[in-house]
């Protein structure tokens, strides 16, 4: 069965995993492990959740259908890519980024909300 929701959030986690990868080899080869956080945020928002998105789009197709499950797949993106690099700043003394930090943080909080609400609502199909 093609289930084009579920292979969106597939290739965004192979894309972010593939980008904290790289950055997990940089941080490894430069000696300075002080962006490791953000590197496990990369990699856990990112790879992670973004693939348990996948997973569970793809064994419930009838729930990947309407605008929700694109639109948990923007937030949790957006969550991801403007964290890791706000972060790894924020973790290398930039402290005016906290700001950018706390609402990318609440972007992944809210995907993780309506994930939720996706689990309770009744399938559409």
């Amino acid at each position: 069965m093609n289930n084009a929701v579920s292979l969106l959030f597939f290739r965004t986690a192979a894309v972010l995993l593939i980008v904290g990868m790289f950055f997990g080899i940089y941080m490894s080869a430069s000696g300075n492990h002080l962006a490791a956080g953000a590197h496990a945020h990369l990699n856990l928002i990112g790879f992670v959740v973004m693939s348990v998105y996948g997973i569970f789009f793809g064994l419930n197709p009838a729930r990947s259908a309407g605008r929700l499950p694109k639109i948990l797949w923007g937030l949790n993106t957006i969550a991801a890519v403007v964290m890791f690099p706000s972060l790894v700043l924020l973790l290398n003394g930039y402290a005016g980024l906290e700001p950018l930090v706390a609402a990318a943080s609440f972007l992944a909080l809210s995907g993780a909300i309506l994930f939720a609400v996706l689990l309770f609502l009744p399938a559409t199909r």
